[in-house]
């Protein structure tokens, strides 16, 4: 006979209608005293899709390879070690087996070693932002926490090992829901002497005048994030949408996977970037793809760059 179990469904954030689940970065519970609460660890934001990718004239990604200058010779990963450079400039290696020896324990507690008001952390020492979901059957003690903590003021403050790397983290009540910032430590965080600021001083009255009279110009009773736009965002995706809609400089990737959303395989008619750029200089330049070849040197490279320059200006003159 057919069973008829409800399939179990991926742990996590998941609105109906709304955006798909949330998957969680890190599982554990939140521990002090007597009191365990199993949680779900969420990203609480999401990059903007401004960076861009390396790649060769036919769409292929670029990877990275290491070369050490001093020998001349490229070097694969059996060649990497780790070193640690001291505050002198010196390197000490620092072996995998070592490397070990002092990470941090693995756990899956948030340790929550003492509560302050939230007043006592200052805006430098906020790190990253994520929210914290109840698993399991945890929601009653997770809602009592939430309650409490907002009541109360007061923000939790402890540690945790996530992916090999241990934090220090406020947990903080917002809205209903528990959010726990990862925190910078004391050495991380620079004061206005140490980066050389000047001493505090106290202006003629008669300008903080003035200056008030611009600000109150300006005032407003409420924030609204939602209408502070990422202008370089929106206009880089203006930029990809019309040259894709106009087939400029789209190049086409084979065994590409089919698209989640529309069905269609991604990409557009394959352009050759280099007879655009040969094009653009001059009908009689000639443009090709370099090979692979040795390291040169910085002054090599400025001669090069000098001798480019010339040509440039050059044909510009012959345009003219």
């Amino acid at each position: 006979m057919p069973s008829h179990k409800k399939k179990s469904k991926p742990r996590g954030l998941h609105q109906k209608g709304g955006p798909p689940t949330v998957r969680p970065l890190w599982s554990g519970t939140i521990s002090f005293g007597l009191v365990s609460i199993p949680v779900d660890l969420l990203a609480a934001v999401t990059p903007r899709n401004t960076a861009l990718m390396m790649i060769d004239n036919e769409g292929h990604a670029l990877g990275r390879q290491y070369y050490c200058s001093k020998e001349r010779k490229k070097l694969t990963n059996d060649d990497l070690v780790r070193g640690y450079e001291t505050k002198d400039g010196k390197m000490v290696v620092i072996t995998d087996v070592e490397f070990e020896s002092v990470a941090p324990e693995m756990s899956a507690d948030i340790n929550l070693r003492n509560f302050v008001p939230v007043e006592q952390i200052p805006a430098l020492y906020f790190q990253k932002h994520y929210f914290l979901a109840p698993a399991g059957k945890s929601s009653k003690a997770y809602n009592l926490l939430v309650a409490t903590m907002h009541r109360t003021g007061r923000v939790g403050i402890g540690n945790f090992v996530m992916r090999g790397h241990e934090y220090l983290v406020a947990i903080i009540s917002d809205n209903g829901v528990l959010r726990a910032d990862t925190l910078r430590y004391a050495d991380e965080v620079r004061s206005p002497e140490n980066i050389g600021l000047p001493k505090k001083v106290s202006p003629p009255a008669s300008l903080v005048t003035q200056f008030i009279k611009q600000i109150m110009q300006l005032k407003n009773t409420q924030l609204e994030m939602s209408k502070l736009q990422d202008t370089e965002a929106e206009a880089l995706k203006a930029l990809v949408k019309t040259k894709q809609k106009n087939r400029n400089n789209v190049v086409h990737q084979s065994n590409l996977e089919t698209d989640e959303e529309d069905g269609s395989v991604g990409g557009g008619k394959v352009i050759d970037l280099m007879s655009v750029l040969r094009r653009s200089l001059s009908k009689r330049a000639v443009v090709t793809n370099a090979a692979p070849s040795a390291p040169i040197s910085l002054d090599d490279r400025r001669a090069l760059k000098g001798t480019a320059s010339k040509s440039i200006k050059k044909t510009a003159s012959t345009r003219k």
